[in-house]
């Protein structure tokens, strides 16, 4: 009896930590953005969101051009980054960041690539964010 209960207990201990480290979350960012913004067709980007509102941020990889993103730099006091991952979309690698707007202000985000084989990095897509009161 004592025996089923601590067995009982550690299961339960291991799935709510399983849980709470977000094993249970999917790969492909089930976090819902209030809007997606595709930067798809230009250099540069600009969005105003209210406080506490996320937006995701949707590009390709340009690996046709012999690149990869190496990441995205941004103002950490005033958005928080939720969640990053790549996909594949018929064929196509594409990348989404997802932020939350966290204070007011305005801040870029920069997202960065570089060569593949290595090389100086470069701005891919500038997205400027301007964060007002709900």
């Amino acid at each position: 009896m004592f025996g089923k209960a601590v067995l009982n207990i550690c299961f339960a201990t291991v799935v709510l930590l399983m849980a709470g480290c977000g094993v249970f979350s999917s790969v492909s960012g089930e976090l819902e953005p209030s809007e997606t913004l595709n930067l798809d067709e230009q250099f540069e980007f600009s969005e105003v969101l209210e406080n506490r509102e996320n937006i995701a941020l949707d590009m390709r990889v340009p690996i046709k051009s012999g690149y990869e993103i190496v990441g995205a730099s941004f103002d950490p006091d005033m958005l928080r980054l939720d969640n990053f991952f790549e996909y594949d979309d018929d064929g196509q690698r594409r990348v989404k960041y997802i932020y939350t707007a966290i204070a007011i202000g305005s801040s870029d985000v920069l997202v960065k690539m570089q060569p593949v084989g290595g090389g100086n990095i470069e701005i891919y897509k500038r997205v400027t964010i301007s964060v007002e009161k709900n």
